[in-house]
């Protein structure tokens, strides 16, 4: 599991505690990156709650996917020497790697719009609710395909974006250290954001607790080329325990075999012949 399903949720839930200050995992260079507070984890642990990998529950309602198609070779892997072909001959059809689709709200009624699903080789096509021309698309949620007006091209890359309404999850604890480096112009902006930040982390949610190991002085950040600090930052450090629910999708049609892809925001995969990488 990457770590940034712990640390992304975690920037919003601070930055509102913390209010006109910026909350994320980069480093400021410049003054105008002020005020700050950075997040980092280190000497993380992971270990899958429950017995071996069976998912902890079946949720529903709308899990945003991506995914992105050779249309050189566009085929799924399903390994053990098959593969599934996700483009028909006339090029026109469309497969979706995880079946039947839903709107972005959960629902599967017509019509479907860009929010709902999306498809871009280079440049997006239009989504409609009739029969398609040209560069436009229509979703059939049911079967999960999408019917395009033109034959798609012969070589390229199709990245697809589109909701399933219904996956199993599994649930992994997460234990390490968690650094929260405040950075501001003055030190009494350092010290408030500092006590507010603590403040938030000390009350458990979100599935996330933590609790302090170290409060270090405020000390100088950001000099100039002579050497004079120009801002003043300031270091807590925290333990973390966090349990990550994770999206598991075993896929329509009973011949896609189980994969294993990230939610919103999510990391997107290639549909490519041959081992996986």
């Amino acid at each position: 599991m990457s770590l940034d399903r712990i640390l992304d949720p975690l920037a919003p839930r601070l930055a509102a505690a913390l209010d006109g200050v910026r909350v994320d995992d980069v480093t400021p260079v410049v003054l105008a990156d002020l005020p700050c507070a950075v997040l980092s984890l280190t000497d993380v642990e992971q270990a899958l709650v429950g017995l071996g990998r069976i998912p902890r529950g079946t949720r529903t309602g709308a899990l945003h996917l991506t995914a992105a198609v050779d249309l050189a070779d566009p085929v799924l892997d399903l390994r053990n020497g098959e593969t599934l072909r996700l483009l028909s001959p006339d090029r026109r059809t469309l497969t979706l790697p995880h079946g039947p689709i839903v709107r972005a709200d959960g629902t599967s009624d017509l019509p479907f719009t860009a929010e709902d699903v999306s498809a871009d080789d280079g440049a997006p096509f239009t989504v409609v609710a009739g029969d398609p021309t040209g560069r436009q698309v229509r979703p059939d949620p049911a079967p999960g395909t999408l019917l395009f007006g033109d034959p798609l091209a012969p070589t390229g890359r199709l990245t697809l974006g589109y909701h399933v309404g219904q996956w199993d999850t599994e649930t992994t604890r997460v234990q390490g250290v968690l650094l929260l480096d405040v950075v501001a112009a003055t030190p009494a902006a350092v010290a408030t954001a500092a006590r507010a930040a603590a403040a938030e982390l000390d009350v458990p949610a979100q599935g996330v607790r933590t609790r302090p190991l170290a409060w270090e002085p405020v000390v100088p950040a950001l000099p100039d080329d002579a050497g004079v600090p120009r801002a003043r930052s300031q270091r807590l450090t925290f333990h973390l325990d966090a349990e990550v629910e994770l999206p598991v999708l075993t896929t329509g049609g009973g011949l896609i075999s189980r994969l294993a892809v990230a939610g919103s925001p999510s990391e997107p995969f290639d549909v490519t012949r041959g081992a996986p990488t």
